[in-house]
């Protein structure tokens, strides 16, 4: 499967994944809103008319004596509430208001019900309960229409908005599928250059000591003084592959993120013993190597992992005196600022293009000037640097101009934190 399936089958796994249970979660909560909205309209006009029969059965609703007997039912604490007393199959006593369904009275199941209906007559909806009193049959009714109207429009604004928010899910899921597929995408793309950039770089020492060790196999009689210089070769190529593999597995390290021995660290005492070194390089080079840093610094005390920062700075001073020719200038500047110290490395060597310093921290990454140049080196320095970098919390800044030189310089803080 290529690259892009790969990418695109994952891509529509997320959507989907994404756009499923969004989907799945707002449909359960239009269903349970709608469940309770319309249970609390309804709980609402049922406890209105469950109050008024209660009423009706407290109270005597057949009042007067011999000929002069009336039902009377109690006022109603609600007026909209629709009432029928039946005696004998004939209506006895109705409230004032009009009953809308079909026909000129409603329509119940039995002359008693356990508890409250609805009731669909032509169109209408009524809430209604029947009961016995005094035997007489009473029925009371309330309208539900305004109620189930009520329902019918949040039922219209929730699929409404339910077809809103499934288009939003749907641009959003595409856009964080995007934004999570990117860094996967840029450490597959990573990976496959490290591979490829990898067995490139191998590929060249390799060879030679296959071919000096070929060409030994063909002189098994001769003195080992005699093929010094061949085995010499072998012993660099092995140097180099040696290093190389010390730099990847430290790299591989700082990656999945070590522990920091932070320590106490004298800064001047620091800067001095690295800069020893180089000054002596410097010469054989016929180089100039110049150590630049404040009185400031002589009482100055820093908290910092002394192994990993000796590495970053021997990196940048490696760089320097490798991509700077004879007679050059290499100049080490230490200096603090606020909470920070800054450790600048400059250098009047080749220069980096501007287009190659995009790159210059990619694993393996050589601009093709310098690979034309024949200059030793793999190009895991600066990659071994950004990860010392980001682990210590240190910023790199880089400033270069091509032909003329470079300058690399860290903000290391005072206090590194473990």
């Amino acid at each position: 499967m290529s690259r892009q399936d790969i990418f695109k089958t994952t891509k529509k796994k997320i959507i989907g994944i994404s756009f499923g249970i969004v989907l799945v979660s707002l449909l359960t909560l239009a269903m349970l809103t709608q469940v309770f909205y319309r249970a609390r309209l309804f709980a609402n006009v049922d406890r209105q008319l469950l109050t008024h029969r209660n009423m009706i059965l407290n109270e005597k609703i057949i009042k007067g004596k011999g000929e002069y007997k009336e039902v009377i039912l109690p006022a109603p604490l609600t007026p909209d509430i629709i009432s029928f007393v039946w005696k004998d199959g004939e209506v006895v006593d109705e409230s004032p208001h009009v009953y809308f369904g079909e026909g000129k009275y409603p329509s119940f199941p039995s002359e008693e019900t356990e508890g409250i209906i609805t009731l669909d007559s032509d169109g209408y909806y009524y809430r209604g309960v029947s009961f016995i009193k005094e035997g007489l049959v009473v029925q009371l009714l309330l309208n539900v229409d305004a109620e189930l109207q009520s329902v019918q429009q949040l039922v219209r604004a929730t699929w409404l908005s339910l077809l809103i928010l499934l288009l939003v899910t749907f641009g959003l899921a595409t856009y964080l599928a995007n934004k999570v597929l990117k860094p996967i995408r840029r450490a597959y793309d990573q990976q496959v250059f490290f591979v490829q950039d990898a067995s490139h770089e191998m590929r060249t020492p390799l060879a030679v000591i296959k071919g000096q060790l070929e060409l030994l196999s063909r002189h098994r009689t001769d003195q080992i003084e005699e093929h010094f210089e061949e085995l010499a070769q072998v012993m660099n190529e092995v140097h180099a592959l040696e290093k190389l593999n010390s730099d990847l597995l430290f790299l591989s390290k700082e990656d999945v993120g070590t522990h920091l021995n932070v320590e106490k660290i004298e800064l001047n005492q620091f800067i001095e013993e690295i800069s020893e070194f180089y000054e002596d390089i410097s010469e054989i080079q016929d180089k100039r190597f110049i150590l630049e840093k404040s009185e400031v610094l002589q009482s100055t005390w820093v908290e910092w992992d002394r192994v990993k920062v000796k590495r970053c700075l021997t990196i940048l001073l490696e760089n320097a005196f490798k991509y700077t020719l004879e007679c050059g200038v290499i100049t080490l500047k230490v200096e603090q600022e606020n909470k920070k110290i800054k450790i600048s490395v400059k250098d009047t060597g080749i220069g980096i293009k501007d287009e190659d310093q995009k790159r210059i921290f990619d694993r393996f990454f050589r601009s093709s000037d310098v690979r034309g140049r024949s200059i030793d080196g793999s190009g895991i320095g600066l990659s071994l640097l950004q990860s010392l970098a980001n682990t210590m919390n240190i910023e790199i800044k880089i400033t270069s101009e091509y032909g003329k030189g470079s300058c690399f310089t860290l903000e290391i803080p005072i206090q590194i934190k473990a």
